[in-house]
């Protein structure tokens, strides 16, 4: 509930923003990284996702008694020594397929799509997006590359894994024995053998003991892989840590600022113009816009002078009969990044903000293709921190989620805040005592059941901003509480403690992710211990007998 809901949030920017520095600072193949990080996850979940309706009978194909003699001993892709059959390839396949049909169906959720075919087959619908060589490329390459990075990774780490003798453990092999179990239930429901429906639902040539193996190698690639992320972690060092930050503070640092816009019209090369006289035609027709800009500075000198000034603007030129806005036009953005700034500013834009010879009020103006930008500084740059909290929300009394609280609504809930609170008090205002009301009277349930608590919270987290704004405050101290108004409710807020400056966290996180790649890269890598060599014939073979089941499943259902 303290958290915004926007369709791409600070904190989702955050994390780009620092998959960048990471990718550019360890001097990676970002597509490797993005295609290992997200096999892996898979890779992880393997179990679970067998546990769940086997994505063949999910979708109504029918269960035909095939034993894939021949995908047994076909190969599909090899890694160093070891091979990867098509029946265990048409396994990948499977599983790849799934992944783009659960980020689909998730998207489709919030009135979203990432584009993914559900009601066509994978080889109809282009990704939008070409190959090295220009050719569109079809969301059945894009799942038979991802099926081919899975299974490589996956045999990889395994490999490597057995050569440093790991063996499966008693809770994999738990993990393993309840997957087959409810395979199995599902098998006896549709009155198949087990082996009758591994071969139809996951791949022809698969049977229970080989569809252990690949369970198997799974859990223990995930395991390996984690040792090594742990064991990555384990050797950054304070010293190493306070180094990377020194070299580039901007990186990591934070600056509040007030900005305001002045678009430029779009305009369109004419058919005789050359590039000169269109570039200088442009350049005529928004100077005055950067005049009036610049001419902004003088009239004034804080956040409210600011908006005066450009409400000034906005309204100046109206047609005669329109309303003047009284909305502030200027955009506050407290706590960001150097990165964020340069995207939505200018590159000079954040340079200048950045600098360390910046002060309170210092003010500029800076253009770009599109627009003039005038800027405010209302903190230069700055350590942010990271801090833990507790709160106990009293939601406003509304009929429906987004209906705005009346007075008497809020006026209800300030009340019961403050009662809750004054129990709280009474009750010896201690930490155990907040999660005792918590627990008591806390409208946001998703986090009753840890008293309420909000940890690492950060400038540019991605939380309503005047509980960000309470919890990251620097005068907080333990044991601090007040309450906090947000769209939501009322918000008794607890502070648990401060994790201290939070590049501290985040520059250790970037060195950790750095070590990390290095490790993982010496097994993967382009340089890495394994090498794959794809059977591309095979690997079509079995994409296109995917996507004629798929079409043939459709065709079925639009008949019945």
């Amino acid at each position: 509930m303290a958290k915004n809901e926007s369709s791409k949030s600070k904190a989702e920017l955050y994390r780009e923003e620092r998959k960048e520095r990471l990718a550019k600072a360890a001097k990676k193949n970002a597509k490797n990284v993005k295609s290992r990080t997200v096999a892996l996850e898979i890779g992880k979940k393997a179990a679970a996702i067998l546990v769940a309706v086997a994505i063949v009978a999910g979708i109504g194909w029918a269960i035909v008694d095939h034993f894939g003699v021949v995908e047994k001993f076909s190969t599909a892709i090899t890694v160093g020594d070891e091979k990867v059959s098509v029946a265990q390839y048409n396994y990948y396949y499977s599983m790849a397929y799934q992944y783009y049909a659960q980020m689909e169906s998730t998207y489709q959720q919030q009135g979203m799509s990432m584009g993914f075919p559900l009601d066509k087959a994978p080889d109809e619908v282009s990704t939008n997006q070409k190959d090295e060589d220009g050719n569109i490329v079809y969301y059945d390459t894009a799942i038979a590359n991802y099926a081919s990075n899975l299974a490589f990774q996956q045999l990889a780490l395994y490999t490597d894994a057995v050569a440093e003798g790991y063996k499966i453990n008693e809770e994999e092999q738990k993990q393993i024995d309840e997957a087959i179990a409810s395979i199995s239930e599902q098998a006896k429901k549709n009155s198949y053998s087990l082996n009758a429906f591994i071969r139809a639902n996951y791949s022809k040539g698969l049977n229970e003991k080989s569809l252990r193996q690949l369970l198997e190698m799974e859990l223990i690639a995930s395991r390996y892989n984690e040792d090594i992320q742990k064991k990555a972690h384990e050797t950054v060092t304070d010293e190493q840590v306070e180094k990377k930050y020194k070299e580039d503070p901007k990186t990591y640092n934070y600056a509040d600022i007030r900005s305001y816009t002045i678009s430029f019209d779009t305009l369109t090369k004419a058919s005789a113009e050359t590039e000169e006289e269109f570039t200088k035609r442009k350049n005529e027709a928004n100077q005055p816009k950067i005049d009036a800009a610049k001419a902004m500075l003088e009239k004034f000198t804080d956040a409210e002078t600011f908006k005066t000034a450009a409400l000034e603007h906005k309204n100046s030129g109206l047609k005669e009969g329109t309303k003047p806005t009284e909305v502030d036009p200027t955009v506050e953005n407290k706590g960001a990044t150097f990165a964020a700034l340069k995207t939505s500013l200018s590159e000079d834009a954040a340079k200048w903000i950045f600098d360390s010879a910046r002060k309170i009020g210092d003010k500029n103006v800076f253009t770009t293709d599109k627009a003039a930008i005038v800027v405010l500084i209302g903190n230069p740059a700055y350590e942010g921190v990271s801090a833990d909290v507790r709160h106990c929300l009293i939601k406003f009394d509304v009929k429906k989620e987004g209906d705005k609280p009346t007075d008497e609504i809020k006026q209800a809930a300030s009340k019961k805040a403050n009662e809750v609170k004054d129990e709280w008090l009474k009750a010896g205002g201690t930490e155990d005592a907040f999660k005792a009301i918590v627990k008591k009277y806390n409208d946001d349930t998703a986090s009753t059941e840890n008293g309420g608590l909000y940890e690492d919270i950060r400038p540019n987290s991605n939380y309503v901003a005047s509980f960000k704004n309470w919890a990251i405050d620097p005068a907080r101290k333990t044991g601090d509480c007040e309450i906090v108004e947000t769209e939501y409710g009322y918000h008794i807020m607890y502070y648990v403690k401060s994790n201290g400056p939070d590049w501290k966290l985040t520059v250790r996180e970037a060195i950790q992710e750095e070590v990390y790649g290095d490790a993982f890269e010496a097994i993967i890598g382009e340089e890495g211990k394994y090498k794959m060599v794809e059977d591309k014939e095979n690997i079509a073979k079995v994409s296109k007998e995917f996507c004629d089941k798929i079409r043939l499943n459709l065709a079925q259902q639009a008949a019945a």
